[in-house]
């Protein structure tokens, strides 16, 4: 096949059974892996509509500028657009940001801006007044603004969620993580239309102020943030697990020695959570969506010791095995839980 652009490779990525990450009750659980897009993650499909969007409402012009705030996918999914569709592309982020984030946005000829001073609950809120500030100075400017911008999940609600029911067919939960909340929710309100029965698993970082929890600083990225955002629709999400950084990271982990699968920490949270539903489901089938590849966390969560220097090296090392791992996840840390206890737990404090 021949395509006219690189943007029209984005879609269609695979599932992937898992064989040796799996709970030994008649359970399956399969891993959609958005890695598979060109600038790895499901943040492709998401900039990709945003600026499509944008481009027939007018809000961005040919050769405009797009101005975003980001650490990691979206960041990189807009860099690959804008190199690919004439747009020159500003990118606001922190000093956390891995330097392979911004290595490759560089390389699209994305411009950098560094928030350097952070809140009382990170540097989210202050990349997005820079951002603001950006556009104030730039005439035309477009933000894609991510966590609030409905094309986010409607193309999950209009792709996504098409290629996994053509895919897979019938299947018992979904299990995603919360970020913006754009997949989860778009991918949620189609399926239940098509799957009345399905169960939507919310994998959430703990910490994450997503459902309403105090807030507390994490470690994982890809999952979790500092506020509930517009995008995220928790009618459509049955239950909420959250999941500690361990827990996390040591699944991303054994996903690669174990299935060959290098994918990020949200994947592994994501699976934890699978594993987690498996263990009370027996005879389940459950899709996980592993949103981007392991490549941006080869010097984190991939190496020993970052994970001594962050405090995690022996509480990975605990669940290094996948007989660990799998009993582990039978009794997490924290127990998922439904949207009624959840808000029982919020109002209680």
């Amino acid at each position: 096949m021949i395509n006219d652009s690189v943007l029209d490779t984005i879609g269609r990525t695979p599932v992937v059974r898992l064989n040796r990450l799996r709970v030994d009750n008649g359970s399956e659980i399969l891993l959609k892996l958005e890695s598979r897009n060109p600038a790895g993650s499901v943040k492709d499909r998401t900039a990709l509509s945003m600026v499509l969007e944008a481009e027939r409402d007018g809000r961005l012009k040919p050769g405009g500028t797009i101005i975003e705030s980001s650490s990691g996918n979206t960041g990189k999914g807009l860099a690959l657009i804008g190199a690919a569709r004439g747009y020159r592309v500003i990118l606001v982020t922190d000093p956390k940001a891995p330097s392979s984030m911004v290595e490759y946005v560089s390389a699209f000829g994305a411009e950098l801006e560094i928030v350097k001073e952070p809140d009382e609950t990170g540097y989210q809120r202050p990349r997005l007044n820079r951002v603001r500030e950006l556009l104030a100075a730039t005439p035309g400017a477009f933000w894609p603004n991510q966590y609030d911008n409905p094309a986010n999940p409607k193309i999950h609600a209009d792709q996504t969620a098409y290629e996994i029911l053509d895919d897979v067919g019938q299947f018992d939960a979904l299990v995603a993580a919360v970020g913006t909340g754009g997949h989860i929710s778009g991918l949620a309100e189609t399926l239940k239309k098509k799957l009345p029965e399905m169960v939507t698993v919310g994998v959430d970082a703990k910490g994450s102020r997503a459902f309403g929890f105090p807030y507390e600083t994490w470690l994982m990225r890809g999952l979790g943030i500092a506020w509930k955002p517009e995008n995220l629709q928790t009618e459509l999400v049955d239950r909420v697990h959250l999941v500690a950084d361990h827990e996390g990271i040591a699944t991303s982990r054994l996903l690669a020695r174990r299935e060959g699968l290098l994918v990020g920490e949200s994947a592994g949270a994501a699976v934890f959570g699978a594993l987690h539903f498996a263990h009370h489901n027996p005879g389940s089938r459950i899709v996980a969506v592993a949103p981007d590849d392991g490549g941006n966390y080869l010097g984190e969560s991939y190496d020993d010791e970052w994970l001594r220097a962050h405090g995690l090296g022996d509480a990975v090392a605990a669940l290094a095995t996948t007989e660990l791992l799998v009993a582990a996840a039978q009794e997490p840390a924290w127990p998922s839980m439904t949207l009624e206890q959840v808000s029982r737990l919020v109002t209680s404090g």
